[in-house]
């Protein structure tokens, strides 16, 4: 089973506190800045592969499959439309919000 190359991320926060969480795995992290949310969820999604390669076929299918609550989803979708309108021009949106990706490292044959 193989992922897309990139996985779809969102982050959201204020000055000294945001979470980002990876929609197409279910996997979250908190952190201080927007910086170090985008690269502690990367480790993470990188930490969650490597363990889930080392499971039986079976559970490996069913753990690459596990999206984020349909809620999330949608309001990360919701953020992406808004953000047409109102994005700096560094991507982000100026209420403390920001899509971006990660590289999928889960690779299975």
């Amino acid at each position: 089973m193989t992922l897309p190359r990139v996985l779809r991320c969102y982050a959201e926060g204020r000055p000294g506190h945001w979470s980002a969480i990876c929609l197409d795995l279910d996997i979250a992290v908190d952190g201080p800045t927007l910086a170090s949310v985008t690269e502690n969820l990367e480790t993470a999604v990188q930490e969650y592969c490597a363990y889930v390669l080392t499971l039986p076929e079976a559970d490996q299918r069913r753990l690459l499959r596990r999206k984020a609550p349909l809620s999330l989803r949608m309001r990360f979708l919701w953020h992406a439309i808004r953000n047409l309108w109102t994005m700096h021009d560094d991507g982000n949106d100026p209420k403390g919000r920001a899509e971006f990706i990660v590289p999928a490292t889960c690779r299975h044959a």
